[in-house]
């Protein structure tokens, strides 16, 4: 392990570690899988298509992964040939609002409740966070329903959910 940035470090503690340093998973069978994962990764024999799962207390909620660095990523990261990241599936944040508005043409309180129930909010939840009545998120998201083509709160989680990027923690 060379550098990790700000999001990256929030992920050190009680479940990943840097030691002599690597990065290690507190949990042997994780870390035994990632440290695997890692050496073909920079041996470049073999980039495995299929992510490392962490356990984290018992769940699976931390997901590595590694992309190959391009000439872009060499320039952005000088000295490096892969790119490890995690996805830390307790932790991700909301959809972007700017992104949703442009995709769907949605209003920003349109954008603002589609961004809450993509992240498994329920409208009752999502209504009292942004300080609306019920009546009025069920007026946004019927609104959020014709201009995504969807008719179910899920059917829609899961079509937001493709906006979603890797997080590079």
């Amino acid at each position: 392990m060379r550098r990790f940035n700000e999001r990256a470090a929030a992920l050190f503690g009680s479940d990943l570690i840097v030691r002599h340093g690597r990065i290690r998973a507190i949990d042997q069978p994780s870390d035994a899988r990632l440290q695997g994962f890692i050496r073909a990764a920079v041996s470049g024999v073999s980039v495995r298509s299929e992510p490392v799962v962490i356990t984290r207390k018992g769940y699976p909620c931390l997901i590595a992964d590694v992309m190959p660095m391009t000439a872009l990523g060499h320039d952005l990261f000088p000295g490096g040939d892969v790119l490890l990241y995690f996805t830390d599936l307790l932790n991700e944040p909301l959809l972007n609002e700017q992104l949703l508005s442009l995709t769907f043409k949605l209003t920003r309180a349109e954008a603002r409740l589609a961004s809450k129930l993509a992240s498994g909010e329920g409208i009752r939840t999502a209504s009292a966070e942004l300080g609306i009545s019920r009546e009025t998120a069920r007026t946004q998201l019927r609104a959020v329903f014709a201009k995504t083509g969807t008719r179910r709160q899920a059917e829609l989680a899961a079509l937001l959910s493709r906006l979603r990027k890797p997080s590079l923690h």
